[in-house]
């Protein structure tokens, strides 16, 4: 006659003893932990506040300009902080001052010329990799120095070349300015 309860005892000592192991390599990232409670919204909620809108991410929109009155809008949708990559005569100093009025982290990267240099880069990646900036929102004037600066922060990641231009078109890479990329690359 079997009773049972030691292979019972069993099982909940090697779960016990397993289930923080499978916890600690299953636990998200601090980011993108982070970004789990604070996520950038889909198009449909902000599509119609900047040209090419597109959420990149789940704490990551792209965009081109931004609609005028977009600022106070994005910051009630939750966005912590704008990424800038227009110069100041594209009209940065005026969307700083509209962030900053509103609540929101404001950087300005200006991307001009040939595109993202490896500083610009670097910088980039720190601003994005912060889970305090999250959710943010990284625009230009059109979205295509968005997508190249992507490009090149992926590839800095060790993301495969073809999968980070598939995602720098998502973010508005355009082909004359990926084959500048593919040449520096």
């Amino acid at each position: 006659m079997h009773r049972g309860p030691p292979v019972v005892c069993v099982f909940f000592a090697v779960a016990s003893l397993v289930a923080p192991a499978i916890g600690a390599l299953t636990a998200p990232t601090p980011v993108l932990a982070q970004a789990a409670v604070r996520e950038a919204p889909f198009g449909d909620k902000a599509g119609s506040l900047a040209v090419n809108y597109t959420r990149l991410k789940p704490h990551i929109a792209t965009a081109g300009l931004l609609k005028n009155g977009a600022i106070p809008v994005l910051k009630a949708l939750g966005f912590a902080t704008i990424v800038d990559l227009r110069s100041p005569a594209e009209g940065a100093g005026a969307e700083r001052q509209a962030a900053q009025a509103a609540g929101l982290r404001y950087v300005n990267i200006p991307v001009t010329g040939g595109g993202p240099t490896d500083a610009q880069v670097a910088e980039f990646a720190r601003v994005v990799e912060d889970a305090n900036n999250a959710p943010l929102l990284v625009h230009c004037a059109s979205a295509n120095r968005v997508g190249a600066m992507w490009t090149l922060y992926r590839v800095r990641q060790g993301i495969p070349l073809s999968i980070a231009l598939e995602e720098g078109r998502t973010a508005g890479l355009r082909p004359e300015r990926e084959a500048e990329l593919r040449k520096r690359l």
